[in-house]
């Protein structure tokens, strides 16, 4: 009987820190959905040993969402590659074979829902088209961002990890679960799509730029780091970034990461200091400081 990932992967390898295979022990942890079509891998468990991973991923849509953990993933080619943490959602849409390799550390506490649509799936739910059209107006081959997992989305994986129901009755709301966030996925990668799509080389590195600040925001990024991924100067990034996307690199960053913290405050409840820190503030006084100079009100 063909192996799971053999459904996503045309060959593939997943190795620990000391090159030993590990992919049996991380399928036990996944299963094929007939309907809609898709692999499910449900992770929750602390990761006994480094990890890589690489393999060539066959054309279809992969996804993930990270409630607690990161890593970092992409294609081979360099092109992109993207760090990822809690409460994000991974997406990778790709159109033709396309070489991929990914990394966790050890120790880390990966809490995520992992879907993997073959082609043939989404066509057969007659998502071909949208799929398609992904493609022909970003002109590019593969298409991955890493975006923040809306509060629907992270209560949707929340369950899908922990489910409530069991038996048939717990498989069928399983499979309406990855459909519906399949459809939710096509839809926020349209507007990404339309909203970045590069217009040339360095729009692309733009784009890349501002991608890698979206998968991490508590990473304390620098001007001299940004500038060094985009290829240019600090100065000319930072003019270029402003032109792109209406503010500065860092004010971008400062916008998202309070962004971010609001809805921690919301719909996770989080306190002021655990939102602080869930986006990279290590002072909470700084963080009151400027949640109220953007909002108008105290994070409290």
């Amino acid at each position: 009987m063909p192996h799971i990932y053999e459904r996503i992967f045309e060959n593939y390898q997943i190795v620990d820190s000391q090159d030993r295979p590990i992919e049996d022990t991380l399928s036990r942890c996944a299963q094929w959905l007939e309907t809609p079509g898709c692999v499910f891998q449900r992770n929750d468990f602390h990761m006994p040993s480094d990890l890589r991973s690489t393999g060539v991923m066959k054309p279809g849509l992969f996804l993930s969402v990270v409630l607690a953990g990161g890593g970092e993933g992409g294609p081979c080619d360099g092109s992109v590659k993207l760090r990822y943490s809690e409460n994000q959602m991974v997406i990778m849409a790709i159109r033709e074979p396309t070489p991929c390799g990914g990394d966790a550390k050890r120790g880390t506490y990966i809490r995520a829902a992992g879907l993997a649509f073959p082609r043939a799936s989404i066509d057969r739910l007659g998502l071909g088209t949208a799929f398609n059209d992904l493609f022909d107006v970003s002109g590019r081959s593969t298409i991955f961002a890493a975006l923040r997992a809306p509060p629907r989305i992270q209560a949707i994986a929340g369950e899908m990890l922990s489910p409530s129901i069991e038996g048939r009755e717990g498989h069928l709301l399983l499979c309406a679960q990855a459909t519906e966030i399949l459809a939710r996925s096509i839809f926020a990668l349209q507007r990404h799509v339309s909203i970045d799509t590069p217009v040339d080389q360095r729009r692309a590195l733009l784009q890349t730029v501002k991608d890698v600040i979206d998968s991490d925001l508590r990473y304390p990024w620098s001007i001299a780091e940004l500038a060094r991924r985009a290829g240019s100067s600090r100065r000319s990034f930072n003019m270029r970034f402003r032109a792109a996307y209406g503010m500065t690199a860092i004010d971008y960053l400062r916008a998202s990461r309070l962004d971010l913290a609001r809805e921690a405050l919301v719909h996770q409840q989080m306190s002021v200091a655990e939102a602080a820190y869930h986006v990279g503030y290590s002072s909470p006084a700084n963080f009151a400081t400027a949640f109220r100079k953007r909002f108008g009100i105290a994070p409290s």
